[in-house]
Parts: structure tokens; sequence; C-alpha cells
């Protein structure tokens, strides 16, 4: 690499759209962009996927300071209704607790440690998360947000009308393919359990 190519690299951060193309390729996916951010969509096993990067502005103290989010999106028909929201234990869900907001246990130390989990029907969301393929992947991934929702995501993502979606919000910067990957089998894995279980179509 040349030292024009390293210094640009330092300023710029590194040029990661080759990511994404190799990922629209494997996936038979379209790549397109908004505001900036890259994103691919693509249908797999039925189900429309779209996994993007956003970039979150915050401003303080008159600066203004950038985070950057992986989102992975899977729509469908969802005729039980059911809804959860996985998301990482802080201090805002240790007061919830406080006043007796109770998250779901699933008994298993890792998980319930690390999350809190809420849920409209209890019994399928433990259910669903004793998969031990799912769990392992989302400890491994360990998102920000892992949600089951016909309403807006983080950043105001909207499903289709009469549609939910599978909603996954990680921080950070992508750095490899491996990570898109990762994301997409932690989907799968999730929508096939869905697909298999609870008639989504």
């Amino acid at each position: 690499m040349s030292v024009y190519k390293k210094i640009k690299e330092f300023i710029l951060g590194k040029d990661i759209r080759y990511i994404w193309e190799q990922l629209a390729t494997e996936r038979n996916g379209i790549l397109k962009s908004e505001s900036g951010d890259l994103f691919i969509e693509y249908s797999h096993s039925d189900f429309y996927f779209k996994i993007k990067e956003h970039t979150h502005y915050i401003t303080s103290g008159g600066k203004t300071y950038e985070k950057k989010y992986i989102i992975g999106i899977v729509q469908f028909v969802n005729t039980t209704k059911l809804e959860l929201c996985i998301t990482k234990e802080d201090m805002l869900t240790k007061i919830l607790k406080m006043f007796n907001k109770k998250d779901i246990s699933i008994k298993n130390k890792d998980f319930d440690t690390k999350y809190f989990l809420k849920s409209n029907y209890e019994y399928k969301a433990t259910s669903i998360l004793k998969n031990d393929n799912l769990l392992n992947k989302i400890i491994s991934l360990n998102p920000d947000r892992l949600e089951i929702t016909n309403k807006d995501g983080l950043f105001d993502e909207i499903p289709n009308e009469g549609k939910h979606m599978l909603y996954f919000a990680k921080q950070g910067k992508l750095k490899t393919i491996d990570q898109l990957n990762q994301i997409h089998s932690l989907l799968n894995n999730f929508i096939e359990i869905l697909k298999n279980n609870y008639s989504i179509h």
C-alpha cells in the first residue's frame, strides 16, 4: 500500500464498500446507499432480508460525534402477534426492575446476566431462546437490541403495513464480511424457528 493510501485510510477510515459488494455477490442481493450509508437487500428462504450500516450523529457541547451501527431486518407476516425485545442489561433496565418491571428469565446465566428480555408471550419467548444454536449466536454477537416488532426500530425503521420485523442492531464499525455473515446466520436461524413453530410467512 502506498504512503498516500495509508495516510488517506488513517484520516478517512478504511473503504469498506468492497465488503458490501462481496456480500451482495454471495447473496445475489442489491447494494444501495442511503445518506452515505450502504445497505444490501436480498431474498433468502422466501423472506426479505436487509442488512445495513447506519451513522448516528450526536451533538454535545457544540461538537458533533458519530456512532456506527449495523442493522439487520427481516419482514414477515406474524399470525400469532408474538413480540419480544432483547436489550443489554444497563442502568435503565436495573431501574425498571426496581419498579417491579421484571424481565423474563430463561434460566441461562450467560444470557440472563447480560440481557433484559420482555415479551407479550413469555412461554413462547423462552421456548425460542431454548434453542442452543440461536442462543449462542446471540451471546456471541452481543447485539444492543434484538426484537420482533411491528413498531419503530432504533432509527425509525418501520415494517411494511400488516407485517412485523425481526430487528437486529449493534453499535460498532464494520471491519470484515464475517460480521455480516454472522448477522445473516443469526437472523436466518431465528426466522427458521419462527417459521417452523409459529407459522410466520
